[in-house]
Formats: C-alpha cells, structure tokens, sequence
C-alpha cells in the first residue's frame, strides 16, 4: 500500500512541475510579445500600423482609451498578470507620441 502511495505522490508532483513550468514558459513569451511590439512603436508611427501590429497578438490582448489630448492603447498580457505592460500615447492625428513599458 505504500508503494502505491509514494508512487501516487511521485506522479502527482512531477504533474504539478510540469504545471508550474508550462506556466512559466508561456508567461515569458507574453513578455516578450509585450516588449518586442512596444519596440516598434517610435514616435510618429500611424495609429494604423500600431493596430495591424496589435492585431497580430497571440498570448496578449489590448484596450484602446479615448484620452483629451488623442488615445491610449494599454497592451497586458493575463498569463503574466498584467506585469508586463505597454502603453502606447497617440496625438490628435493618430500618431505615436510616446510608447514605454511600464
């Protein structure tokens, strides 16, 4: 009976670290997701090719806010709770004034 439990605990924990280190992996892609397309966005670049870049996201998702000076567009990811995130500022004209992780 032993036996069955020891190997019980063996199977149990090496799916727990297989958990955790799924977890992790995916989380560090989020993160870099976050930081490679936030690279991209230098001052001037169109509201357009920042929403076809968004677009592409796959482990992150975006939220576009109307602000008083043009938008905001806050790039997270939820695998990494929100850790990671880019903010991107846009002018009147639709055009990238500011694009930082914070």
């Amino acid at each position: 009976m032993s036996q069955l439990k020891n190997r019980i605990y063996i199977v149990i924990s090496a799916l727990l670290v297989l958990v955790v280190v799924t977890i992790a992996a995916y989380s560090n892609e989020a993160r870099k997701e976050i930081y490679f397309l936030c690279g991209n966005f230098s001052n001037g670049v169109s509201e357009a090719s920042v929403l076809k870049q968004l677009n592409t996201v796959s482990l992150s998702q975006f939220k576009v806010v109307e602000t008083t000076s043009g938008k905001r567009i806050e790039l997270e990811s939820a695998i990494n709770f929100g850790l990671y995130q880019c903010i991107i500022e846009l002018d009147s004209d639709g055009n990238v004034t500011r694009a930082d992780i914070e």
